[in-house]
């Protein structure tokens, strides 16, 4: 029971002026909230013997990386879900930046920098509660993540209001771009505006010209923004059929899978269109499974065009799982795939890229940051903000906006570079001036003054069925 400051309960202060007294304890364990939960139609947990939405307070944020990080320690958020999405590859990648900055920082005499880790894949509203606990109970400077659209938009309010700024590593929606407040929605990923025209000139002119394109794309921001984009990049596209399904985490998901379930149905009903445009994200392996069949017999089997949020691990996985005829149906299948991607610069004189990969492999051994087609770019989101930080001096969330805005010119011929030999060099240049760029892993990085990445590489994969993995090359 809540005491007051002479170490009396509530109950008791009333108990004594004769007012009577009631007892709020709701549980004392999640189970205690199942009857309400039940009642409600959602999940419930017990905290602090309240039954709420979403986990715990207390439970969210468990992990503090390094482990040893000391109590003078920069504190920066990061919002992940590495049990349901693919962000464990992205972590590990953010994790290698900061050891590496951390190096820079005590050689400096400077307070390391400590990531305060969030999974967020428990409940749909834990994204929101965890970002309120890494601004409010951890005095978090910044924070990385969300990926995905949907996310920042589920937190984008609660940002505008604690003004401590996010940098996400995947969220490309271009409604993004019209949230008000500036320097608060940094992105390393460049938008789907950008991405849209490159995913539409892979669609094959003779499935246009025969009006033979369909859609299935996910029914939030990432995927109606994709569509849009798609869509606006050539006006003869008409997709048809054209389907959407829901997504979710969590004590969601159950719903979000009958939703998929049910589109698929619809989308096998109707005949298979020559190119099938499939924008997902959590759901893709899901998704890709369904589709085992659809089109397969047409003449020539129908292609799916895939974007970013397909490429992952879950979705190489799909080619150890089932029997010996699942798994020969399943390469069929992920053999027609064809997918765009925000790219690499593979080609940077500087071996950047290639260097982040010798890094990862070492700090992670056995481990492939290809199979995420966003690990790099959540290098790149660490360094950007490790960068801001060191250079700002006095830190606060408005400073590493600040700083970050300093990264805002695309075309300079001054750039600063990521990488632990670079970072220092990169904190007093972006200390001392604005007008700069990032060299970094994934290519040259500037924001613009709301945020959003100036300018980006991208590129086309296909999945190499015998060897489970992806092949890319870069398009623009």
């Amino acid at each position: 029971m809540t005491k007051n400051l002479l170490g009396l309960s509530l109950c008791a202060v009333a108990l004594l002026g004769s007012a009577g007294c009631k007892d709020l304890t709701e549980c004392a364990v999640d189970a205690d909230c199942q009857d309400r939960a039940s009642a409600l139609g959602q999940a419930l947990f017990c905290s602090e013997n309240m039954c709420v939405v979403g986990s715990p307070r207390g439970s969210l944020c468990a992990e503090v990386y390094p482990a040893n990080s000391p109590s003078d320690a920069t504190v920066v958020g990061v919002l992940v879900n590495t049990v349901t999405g693919s962000d464990l590859l992205r972590l590990q990648a953010a994790k290698l930046a900061i050891d590496e900055m951390n190096m820079g920082l005590s050689a400096a005499g400077k307070p390391p920098i400590a990531l305060h880790v969030c999974e967020t894949s428990a409940t749909g509203a834990d994204m929101l509660k965890s970002y309120q606990v890494l601004v409010n109970d951890r005095n978090a400077m910044a924070v990385l993540g969300p990926s995905g659209s949907g996310n920042v938009s589920l937190i984008s309010a609660e940002v505008i209001h604690a003004g401590v700024p996010i940098m996400s590593w995947s969220a490309s929606s271009r409604t993004i771009s019209d949230l008000p407040g500036t320097g608060l929605f940094f992105r390393t990923a460049p938008s789907d505006l950008l991405q849209g025209p490159v995913l539409a000139k892979q669609i094959a002119p003779a499935a246009i010209s025969a009006n033979s394109v369909g859609m299935f794309v996910v029914d939030d921001s990432y995927g109606t923004g994709m569509r849009q984009a798609v869509l606006g990049a050539n006006s003869m596209i008409a997709p048809k059929p054209s389907l959407t399904y829901k997504e979710g985490v969590g004590t969601d998901e159950a719903a979000a899978v009958k939703s998929l379930s049910d589109s698929l149905t619809s989308l096998k009903a109707q005949a298979a269109p020559q190119v099938l445009v499939t924008i997902s994200n959590l759901f893709s392996d899901k998704v890709l499974t369904g589709l085992v069949t659809y089109g397969i017999s047409t003449t020539p089997p129908t292609q799916i065009l895939m974007s970013d949020g397909a490429k992952s691990s879950k979705v190489l996985d799909l080619l150890s799982q089932g029997t010996a005829a699942e798994q020969t149906a399943m390469k069929t299948n992920l053999a027609r795939v064809v997918g765009t991607a925000p790219g690499v610069d593979k080609a940077n004189a500087n071996g950047i890229y290639n260097g982040f990969l010798a890094s990862f492999g070492a700090r992670w051994p056995g481990v492939d940051p290809r199979t995420s087609a966003f690990s790099a770019y959540a290098y790149d989101a660490a360094y950007a903000v490790g960068i801001a930080i060191c250079s700002a001096g006095e830190v606060t969330p408005t400073r590493v906006s600040e700083f970050l805005l300093h990264l805002n010119n695309f075309q300079s011929a001054d750039k600063v570079q990521v990488g632990q030999s670079s970072f220092l060099n990169a904190c007093n240049r972006v200390a001392a001036s604005a007008g700069l760029a990032l060299q970094g892993a994934t290519g040259v990085v500037s924001f613009t003054a709301h945020g959003d990445r100036e300018q980006g590489l991208y590129e086309r994969w296909t999945i190499d069925t015998t060897n489970k993995t992806f092949l890319s090359t870069n398009v623009n």
